[in-house]
C-alpha cells in the first residue's frame, strides 16, 4: 500500500501559497489602494518612497549674541564672563562693613634689661601625688596661709592673695610670671595681670621653705609616695642665689700689670698695649689696693 507524505518544508510552503491566493482572491488593488472585493471596505494603501537614514545631529550653532554676553562651558552651562568693574567717578566708593585687618607683624622684644625669675619647684611631683592618691594635708593649707600673711600680707584687711592660687602654684614644676598667668585668673574670670602675679609666686615661694622643712622633719610622708627631695638647694641663702656674676677681665690687663711690676712707664705701657692712660692707672690702683702690685712709673 503506497501513502503520500509530504516533508515539513513542503506542506508550509503549501500553505504560504493558499494564504497568498486566499487573499488574492479577497482583495484587490487599484494603483496603490487595497480594497476588498465583496464588500468594497478600503484597507490603504501602498507608500513607495525610498528609505534614507536620519542625517547626523548638527551641532548647536552659537549665537553671536550669547557669544558675545556669555561663556558656554563644557557641559553647555552659561556663565557669565568675568568683567572688572571700573570706578565710576559720580558714585563714592563703598565702605567695607567688615574692615580687613592688617597682619599683625610679630613684636621684637627687647632683651634689655633684667631676665625674669625662674624658681624651680623640686616639690611639685611629691605635691601632686598626694594630691591625686587623696592624702590628707592639712598642713598644707597652712603654710600657704602662712606664706600669704609673711609674703605678699594683707591690703585693706583682706588677703592680698587667694589661699587656692597659692596652692595651685605649689604644684607646679616652676614658678615665674608666665607659667602662673597660664593657670591663674582674677575675680573676673580674666587674665591675671603681672602685679597680682608676683604677689601670688611671692607667697608660693615662701610656702616652700615652709614645705621643705616640714618634710624633712617627717619624711614618712615623702616614703609613702616613694620621692626623695634633695633639701639642700632650700636653704641657700638669698646673697648665694642673688649675688651678680663677676665681670669679665679685660684681656690686656694682666699684661699691663705685669709691665707695670717691670717698672714700664704708664704712658709707654698705655701705647704699647693700645689702651688710655687713665685705665692702665685704674688697673695700677686696683692692683694697689688689693696688695698685689707697687705703683708703676707715672711719666704722665
Amino acid at each position: 500500500m503506497k501513502t503520500n507524505t509530504t516533508t515539513p518544508t513542503s506542506f508550509e510552503y503549501a500553505i504560504q501559497q493558499l494564504r497568498k491566493t486566499v487573499a488574492k482572491a479577497r482583495t484587490s488593488t487599484i494603483g496603490d489602494v487595497i480594497y476588498d472585493k465583496i464588500t468594497k471596505e478600503y484597507y490603504g494603501s501602498y507608500i513607495k518612497t525610498p528609505y534614507l537614514p536620519d542625517p547626523a545631529p548638527e551641532e548647536p550653532v552659537e549665537s553671536e549674541r550669547v557669544k558675545g554676553y556669555w561663556h558656554i562651558t563644557e557641559d553647555g552651562s552659561p556663565l557669565p564672563p568675568e568683567c572688572k568693574q571700573t570706578p565710576s567717578e559720580y558714585l563714592a566708593p563703598v565702605a567695607d562693613l567688615i574692615p580687613k585687618q592688617p597682619n599683625q607683624q610679630t613684636e621684637h622684644k627687647s632683651k634689655a634689661g633684667k631676665k625674669p625669675q625662674v624658681i624651680n619647684n623640686p616639690l611639685a611631683t611629691a605635691l601632686s601625688t598626694l594630691r591625686l592618691e587623696g592624702r590628707s594635708t592639712p598642713w598644707l593649707d597652712d603654710f600657704a596661709f602662712g606664706a600669704i600673711c609673711t609674703g605678699p600680707g594683707v591690703i585693706n584687711g583682706k588677703h592680698s592673695v587667694a589661699l587656692a592660687d597659692v596652692k595651685r602654684l605649689l604644684h607646679l614644676p616652676e614658678l615665674s610670671v608666665a607659667t602662673a598667668a597660664e593657670h591663674l585668673l582674677n575675680h573676673d574670670r580674666e587674665p591675671m595681670g603681672p602685679r597680682q602675679l608676683q604677689r601670688v609666686i611671692e607667697a608660693a615661694r615662701t610656702a616652700l621653705r615652709g614645705i621643705a622643712l616640714h618634710l624633712e622633719r617627717n619624711p614618712q610622708i615623702l616614703r609613702t609616695v616613694d620621692a626623695d627631695i634633695d633639701f639642700d638647694k632650700f636653704w641657700a641663702t638669698n646673697d648665694d642665689q642673688t649675688k651678680p656674676a663677676t665681670p669679665a677681665q679685660h684681656s690686656k690687663k694682666q699684661q699691663a700689670l705685669e709691665m707695670i711690676r717691670a717698672g714700664i712707664p704708664t704712658k709707654t705701657t698705655a701705647k704699647e698695649l693700645g689702651i688710655s692712660k687713665n685705665t692702665v692707672k685704674k688697673w695700677d690702683r686696683e692692683a694697689q689696693a688689693a696688695g698685689g702690685v707697687a705703683g708703676g712709673v707715672n711719666d704722665r
